[in-house]
This record gives C-alpha cells, sequence and structure tokens, in this order.
C-alpha cells in the first residue's frame, strides 16, 4: 500500500466521490472520466485527490500519462460496483413512480424459458401494455435465488423448485426431460430412449452442482450407468449446441425446445420418464406489483395453451 504523506481527513467517502472513482476505473483516465460525468478533469482530478486524502492511501499509480488502479482500488472497485448497481434500480423504480413510465417488469429465469416462452409472453404483453418496460435476465439456479431475495427481481421462474423460507413458489404447468441426438446416430431410430442404451455414448451433461445435474446423476447412477460427462455444460441450450455438431448425446429440459434450435437434431423420450414443473417464486416479503402479476399471467397462457403442442410436435418429428 502506498500511504500519502501529510495529514490524512479520515472519514467515510461520500456518493459524490464514490461517483468519480467509479467512473475512473471503468473509463481508465481522467478525462474520460470527466467526459462520462460531464465535469472538466480537473474538478474529476480534486475529486480524486479528496478521495485519496480521506483514505490515507493512492488508489492510481502515475505510469508514462496513464492511470493504473492499485489493489487497494480493485478491492474497492468490487464493492462500487453494487452501489453503482443499486443507484441505478433507485433511478428505474423513482422514474417508474414518477409516472414517467407505465411501470417495470423484472424477470429472471432458468436459460431454457428465454428461448421462447418469455419471449413470446413478452410480445404479447407488450402489445397490450404499451409502454411498461421489461428487465429480463437468464440465470442459473444458484443466481435466480438472490435476484428475488435482494428484491433485484419481481419474479423468478424455474425448472426446479427453489427451497428458501422467504420465498413462494407454485407450480404453474409440467414439462419433461428428453434426450437429443445427432441427427444420424444409431439411436435416433428409437423411439424411447432407456439408461441402458446411453452405455458407451459421449454425453453431455451439467455439473452436480446444478439442479439438473443432481438429477440426472440420481436417475442414471442406480442403473449402473453413472452420469460423468465428457462434456460439461451449464443449460440444456448450450448441450444442445454440441448435439448439434456431431459431438455427443445430451438429456434436457424440453422448455426450450423450438424448430430452430433443433435443426440437426433428433429428440426423443426418455423411460422411465423425469417430469419437470415450471415453477414460479416470488418474495414473500415484497410481493410483486400488479403489472408483474400481468406479465405473470401472460406467461402462464403461453406455457399452458402453446407448449404442450410445441414439445409433442418436436418429439414426434422423424
Amino acid at each position: 500500500m502506498s500511504e500519502l504523506p501529510g495529514k490524512v481527513r479520515s472519514g467515510p467517502l461520500n456518493l459524490r466521490q464514490i461517483e468519480v472513482f467509479h467512473a475512473i476505473m471503468i473509463t481508465g483516465s481522467l478525462s474520460a472520466a470527466g467526459r462520462l460525468l460531464h465535469v472538466t478533469q480537473p474538478a474529476i482530478s480534486r475529486v480524486l485527490a479528496s478521495i485519496e486524502l480521506r483514505l490515507g492511501y493512492a488508489l492510481f499509480e502515475r505510469f508514462k500519462g496513464r492511470l493504473h488502479p492499485t489493489k487497494e482500488a480493485r478491492k474497492l472497485f468490487q464493492e462500487v460496483e453494487s452501489i453503482q448497481a443499486g443507484v441505478s434500480r433507485l433511478n428505474d423504480m423513482a422514474a417508474g413512480m414518477a409516472g414517467h413510465g407505465a411501470g417495470l417488469v423484472s424477470v429472471v429465469s432458468s436459460p431454457s424459458f428465454g428461448e421462447w416462452l418469455i419471449p413470446a409472453a413478452t410480445a404479447k404483453f407488450c402489445a397490450r401494455n404499451p409502454g411498461v418496460r421489461i428487465r429480463y435476465r437468464p440465470l442459473g439456479m444458484d443466481a435466480l435465488l438472490p435476484q428475488v431475495l435482494l428484491g433485484h427481481a419481481d419474479i423468478a421462474i424455474s425448472t426446479f423448485k427453489p427451497g428458501h423460507p422467504n420465498l413462494i413458489t407454485s407450480e404453474l404447468a409440467q414439462g419433461e426431460i428428453v434426450c437429443v441426438l445427432p441427427a444420424g446416430h444409431r439411436l435416433a431410430r428409437e423411439s424411447v430412449i432407456e439408461p441402458a442404451m446411453l452405455a458407451g455414448e459421449m454425453l453431455v451433461g451439467y455439473g452436480r452442482d446444478t439442479p439438473l445435474g443432481e438429477t440426472l446423476h440420481d436417475y442414471l447412477d442406480p442403473l449402473g450407468q453413472g452420469f460423468t460427462p465428457a462434456i460439461e455444460v451449464r443449460s440444456s441450450q448450450t448441450a444442445c449446441s454440441f448435439v448439434r455438431q456431431g459431438v455427443g448425446i445430451a438429456l434436457v429440459d424440453s422448455y426450450g425446445l423450438t424448430d430452430a434450435l433443433m435443426q440437426g437434431i433428433v429428440v426423443r423420450r426418455i423411460e422411465p420418464a423425469i417430469a419437470l414443473s415450471v415453477h414460479i417464486s416470488h418474495s414473500r416479503i415484497e410481493p410483486p406489483p400488479s403489472i408483474a402479476k400481468a406479465f405473470l399471467a401472460q406467461f402462464s397462457q403461453i406455457v399452458k395453451k402453446e407448449l404442450p403442442a410445441m414439445t409433442q410436435a418436436i418429439v414426434n418429428r422423424a
């Protein structure tokens, strides 16, 4: 740590100092930070000097006219990023309450739902609710829960039921696990795939730290097949991409099956079957706003009316 000479004025940083530090870190220079914040470079320099004086150590090293963040600066930046994200969410909320828009719906989901179900629901919802903004993030199961629990998302849509006392979760509809194979694979002529048929095949799968990976391990292991994937991925969509290239076969959830995704791929049901449910979760402490409930109603309609037909058509394709 490079300590600064002279008197140090200890105390917390104010929001303006945090904003300036963040701007310098993301732009890499005082002049660029000034342009970002619409102030002069000398003004940025003065604020940076006040920050370093208050902290008692340097945040940047000057070398050949460029700023290089110190180890301390990089650590601080990790925390400042979350503060800036919070300020952004606050501004979104304030704008909505001030009537600058009809509202904001924040949705997170397992990646499969982002393939077509959520986009289809969004298209119909936005047509009926002009002016409403949608913020959507496809995330792994381990990242879904914090988004809702911390108030960053109104609702979470997942393939597996999250277990947390501060969440209220309901089941919407059922899906299933299916087997996807490259077109022309020897198993493509089978109408149903059984675990024993997978012996010796290159499997594209998921880590046991994921709900889907754990489910498939439990499904195959008692039958002596085990489930150590040759290629480990994090989503069914990624697994399908590998299968399309002919590098293996995979067991995936049915929620993201589309004509486009299945090009060059054959889909078969498995026996014994593994049923899945669409799970909708929201905070027990802070229920979703009415506009988010309206979006959920539209999503539910799409799932109930269109998902079974889409799955059936793709699975039955030769």
